[in-house]
């Protein structure tokens, strides 16, 4: 691959140097332009010049940085989604439906509940982080146009967001829906 990127770098060296721009063309807007994707090209091509020497130098450096950021891809690409947790949250709500009250776990329904009211206030809000993403309350929902919603005096600190952290999305999974409501029809 590189070897073909040498072959055009040096093509496209022939051609800008054989290329010569009329003289009204001269100091305008074309050859800033034609300038621009020339520089931008040998950029590219020295960089990827020095690329491949430092994979050349230090093969593990080079394995542990690919490692690295097919990783990050891998995790990005399976951070769920807010419409990933309100899915689960339906599949599990009619679960539970299906099992009698007297087997129910009552910390798994009382999750449940809270989810459900915190959506019909409107508090729970998503946040995507890349490779994790987090589920959250507010006091207040977007809507409420109170003065409490809009004093900067009373709004929430940032010190007391964990404690409004309802759930942790990572790797595809809403983890503590998943632990909450893994034994929903055990009752103990």
């Amino acid at each position: 691959m590189l070897r073909s990127i040498y072959k055009v770098s040096g093509t496209v060296q022939n051609i800008s140097t054989k290329v010569k721009f009329p003289e009204k063309f001269k100091g305008t807007i074309i050859e800033k332009w034609a300038d621009y994707w020339k520089n931008l090209f040998i950029d590219y091509r020295q960089m990827l010049q020095d690329l491949r020497s430092d994979i050349q130098d230090d093969p593990m450096k080079a394995m542990k940085w690919t490692t690295g950021i097919i990783t990050f891809y891998v995790l990005s690409r399976n951070n769920p989604t807010e419409c990933d947790f309100k899915d689960n949250l339906k599949i599990i709500n009619n679960e539970v439906g299906l099992v009698s009250e007297e087997c129910l776990n009552p910390k798994a329904v009382e999750h449940l509940r809270f989810l459900d009211t915190c959506y019909n206030q409107e508090v729970i809000h998503y946040r995507s982080l890349g490779i994790l993403s987090v589920m959250y309350t507010s006091e207040l929902s977007n809507s409420c146009d109170l003065y409490r919603a809009h004093c900067t005096y009373t709004k929430p600190t940032y010190f007391s967001f964990p404690s409004r952290i309802v759930d942790i999305g990572f790797m595809g999974k809403w983890w503590n829906l998943f632990i909450k409501s893994t034994n929903y029809d055990v009752n103990y």
